[in-house]
């Protein structure tokens, strides 16, 4: 056959750099007539599908434009979180606690390195729900993975923080539901969720015998009866201490205006009465001290000294010392109420300043971690302070005047003149919430036409609540005098709207405030890892700053409890679907359980028949025997025992089939790979170890990974990695509700109607559930049915849906203008106009409704 000939007939039809590259292979193969014309039919049908018109999304801008949303979703190394772990509330870096946990080891799974939680340990982190409270939720896994080159920094107005990378997504308010958004997607003005409440977790003492070795590492701790000493002759201290009024007040006191040396504990203050609490907190404790006054340059200075080189250690070890360097000791966070008010009564009566003028109550000091700290204090009355910062790095609190009345409830003042400014405060908050006030930080936002709706029911004029309808944003104040004006009038004429009220109220008494973003810059970051928790249900957790953010890391893990696995999200996922792929980039399949299967033991036993494990799945190390040339390989016995897979099952296994190797058991239970080739070269071993290394042993081939996981009160498996017929067929799957996320092999073992209902169900999923759009069910319901009408799937776009339609003017709309016109023209093709696109193209009536009949009216008649 001439194929040079051949090739130049496809001049017109081909560029000629592909001709040639064509007519090359040709003639390196020399194929059949028949073959040629296969595989030039291949060649120009892949040519085609290739073009694209200019304008059209490709490159890098719309690269750009696709994201996708399980991407790098983690704080920085040095973002503090509030974890409650084995029933005591601790601040750590996240860095540094996931770290210290991955020392022990992790699974690698992809770009992310991931350690399931113990069984035996019980780590909790703050998690808000759909409600709007904070409560205590389960970590499930630790995550981190490689840091970019940048992080976002995110500001609040209240003074909070928090790094991230921008993929995190944090949460926001939106239609009166808690729903997640991007770092890259919020903007300043934007509001996220700050802690305004800590849920009470009440720990009655605090052990100091627990960190006699911590605190004295050098020096041997004795205890008589209840009292801990170093030596016969020193002072002795007690052997706990009670999280009292009394106590609290002495670590406040010691806070705002104490310090501590090798041997002692000092406090700096003449108050009488301030005085007399610290001498009450020794007399119980049973410590000696003194105090001593003495005429300074700004008159009386008083000094309140505890003697005890011990208690000063301890002292020291958990509040350290210098004003820069001072922190609310972790036994605070997890102590009792009464301990909580009498710190931070002794703080703010050392350090703090009420003025009435002002309308606050506020302190300051050298030390962030402090200042942090009695933020999250306070939190426990539900007060929400606010953080600042001047030019000399002094970080100051500042109190609200709305929050008085709490203040003065809850923890007041032990000094005379600070208790009737805070009463003067009080009065002035009691007017704050009854009558009209204004507040520009603590306001809600994203409650839709709430507001608007409730007015209009109850006839009262929309004119008043406009504003904060079109805003999205009201005062907390404002909207509970909303709440009582709301609920007097439908008292008054009869209407029902426990509903509306029921939103409000959740708004008025949520436990976060909905913080304004005053600044958004990138920076860089500082360490190789970003890292994440995962906590299921609720995916939130809180820093220590406070701001609550969305864990959305998707982590998967062998037949074991999990969060899911890491699967395609978002845009992507859709285009896979429209498009009707027939190779999805991570397809997955949700298997269901038989009730009589319904317990975690017996759906880890399907899960392990599920997942395929491959050979590298098991071994832990291997080597080539250069002496011998042999492979030696050992496996590890934990995934042994997982997989329920013996020796010399594995043996068998990797024996079947035809091969160049004979497997065997070596010493210690080791594995060895023999080749029947007696001159095998090294490279040859080598490749053949890889080979080895891919060998099948149980499982559904092409499923990597089975997650166990807890749905709506039952068990069931999300795999990565399809094949429906075989999953189909292990004892105790429910073949009812399995599903593929592959329309195509739901069309091909359930029919064209399980591959429609398939199209919608995904897609509903990513558009209303995940990105939160309102878009209507019905659109996905035409589309789907649009893709299988014809009894097989087809996608939308121009070589599928698209590209049959009747109309020229509607074809060219959709994509390839020019191509479609050009060809219609070329054929003498006709438009008969009668569908909404080309009508609107050429700005005429579509016939749709009214616009199908014609009118004639003549004036002349009324006449």
């Amino acid at each position: 056959m001439d194929y040079e000939e051949r090739v130049k007939e496809l001049e017109d039809e081909l560029p000629k750099k592909i001709g040639d590259r064509l007519l090359t292979k040709l003639k390196a193969e020399e194929p059949s007539k028949k073959k040629v014309e296969e595989v030039i039919e291949n060649v120009k049908r892949n040519y085609r599908s290739s073009k694209y018109e200019p304008g059209e999304a490709i490159g890098v801008v719309a690269a750009q434009s696709i994201s996708e949303p399980a991407t790098q979703m983690c704080t920085s190394y040095d973002e503090k979180v509030i974890l409650k772990h084995n029933g005591r509330i601790w601040i750590k870096k996240i860095g540094k606690f996931v770290d210290k946990i991955m020392e022990k080891g992790f699974d690698k799974q992809g770009k992310y390195e991931i350690v399931e939680v113990p069984e035996d340990e019980d780590i909790e982190v703050l998690a808000l729900d759909g409600d709007e409270k904070l409560k205590w939720s389960s970590v499930s896994t630790l995550n981190r993975s490689k840091s970019p080159s940048t992080l976002l920094e995110i500001k609040t107005a209240s003074g909070r923080q928090i790094t991230a990378t921008d993929f995190h997504s944090f949460v926001t308010r939106k239609s009166n539901r808690i729903v997640p958004i991007s770092g890259k997607d919020l903007e300043v003005g934007d509001r996220i969720p700050v802690m305004s409440f800590l849920p009470e977790n009440c720990v009655e003492t605090i052990s100091l015998e627990e960190h006699s070795e911590e605190i004295s590492p050098n020096v041997d701790v004795t205890k008589t009866g209840e009292r801990l000493k170093t030596t016969s002759k020193s002072k002795s201290i007690p052997a706990s201490l009670p999280l009292d009024k009394l106590t609290g007040f002495f670590f406040g006191a010691y806070l705002a205006e104490g310090s501590a040396t090798r041997s002692q504990v000092n406090i700096f203050n003449s108050d009488e009465e301030y005085i007399s609490r610290l001498q009450d907190f020794a007399d119980q404790a049973g410590i000696e001290y003194s105090f001593t006054e003495e005429e300074g340059e700004f008159g009386a200075a008083g000094r309140f000294t505890i003697n005890s080189s011990l208690f000063a250690r301890f002292v020291k070890r958990f509040c350290g010392t210098g004003s820069a360097e001072k922190e609310v000791p972790d036994f605070a966070y997890s102590a009792r109420e009464d301990f909580v008010a009498g710190l931070l009564k002794g703080y703010f009566d050392g350090d703090g300043n009420v003025t009435v003028p002002g309308k606050m109550i506020r302190v300051s000091s050298n030390s962030k971690n402090l200042i942090d700290g009695i933020c999250t204090l306070l939190n426990r009355f539900g007060i929400f302070s606010y953080k600042t910062q001047d030019n000399k790095k002094q970080h100051g609190l500042i109190v609200p005047y709305k929050y008085a009345g709490i203040f003065r409830e809850k923890i007041g003042s032990s000094i005379n003149s600070k208790r009737r400014r805070i009463k003067s405060l009080s009065q002035l908050a009691k007017e704050f919430w009854t009558e009209k006030s204004q507040d520009f930080t603590d306001m809600i936002s994203g409650f839709g036409d709430l507001l608007y709706k409730t007015a209009r029911k109850l006839g009262y004029p929309t004119r008043y609540v406009n504003n904060f309808t079109k805003r999205q944003r009201i005062g907390r104040g404002t909207l509970s005098r909303y709440i009582d004006l709301f609920s007097w009038i439908a008292e008054e004429i009869d209407v029902d709207i426990s509903d509306e009220l029921s939103m409000m109220k959740q708004m008025v008494n949520s436990d976060v405030v909905w913080d304004r973003i005053t600044k958004i810059e990138r920076i860089e970051s500082k360490h190789p890892y970003v890292y994440d928790l995962t906590v299921p249900d609720l995916h939130t957790f809180t820093t220590f700053e406070g701001v609550v953010t969305h864990n959305t890391m998707r982590t998967y893990h062998t037949a074991g409890a999990a969060q899911g696995v890491e699967i395609t999200q978002g845009l992507p996922r859709l285009i896979e679907i429209v498009d009707a792929r027939k190779t999805l980039d991570t397809p997955s399949m949700d298997v269901y359980i038989k009730d009589d299967y319904q317990e975690q033991e017996k759906a880890k036993e399907i899960a392990n028949k599920i997942k395929e494990t491959k050979l590298k799945d098991l071994v832990e190390e291997d080597r080539i025997d250069l002496l011998n040339l042999v492979l030696e390989m050992e496996l590890n016995e934990r995934s042994l025992e997982e997989t329920n897979l013996d020796l010399e099952d594995i043996v068998n296994q990797v024996n079947k089939g035809r091969r160049k190797y004979e497997a065997e058991l070596g010493e210690d239970d080791t594995l060895k790979i023999v080749p029947k080739k007696d001159d095998i070269s090294v490279r040859d071993l080598q490749k053949m170890k890889n080979k080895v290394m891919d060998k099948h042993l149980k499982g559904i081939k092409n499923v990597s990974q089975a997650v166990v996981m807890e749905e709506g009160g039952e068990w069931k498996i999300q795999t990565l990695g399809i094949n429906l017929k075989k999953v189909l067929k292990i004892e105790g799957v429910d073949p009812t509700r399995t599903v593929s996320s592959d329309p195509r092999e739901m069309e091909k073992v359930f029919g064209i109607e399980a591959c429609r209902d398939s199209i919608v169900k995904e897609s509903y999923d990513i558009i209303v559930q995940q990105q939160g759009l309102p878009v209507d069910i019905r659109h996905m319901l035409l589309m789907a049915d649009m893709m299988t009408v014809d009894g097989e799937i087809k996608a939308i776009g121009r070589y599928g849906v698209a590209g049959e339609k009747g109309s020229v003017l509607a074809r060219a709309s959709f994509e390839v203008t020019v191509r479609h016109l050009t060809e219609a023209a070329i054929n003498g093709e006709t438009d008969e106009l009668n569908s909404t696109v080309e009508n609107v193209l050429i700005n005429q009536t579509v016939p749709v409704g009214t616009g199908m009949y014609e009118i004639t009216y003549n004036p002349e008649s009324e006449e």
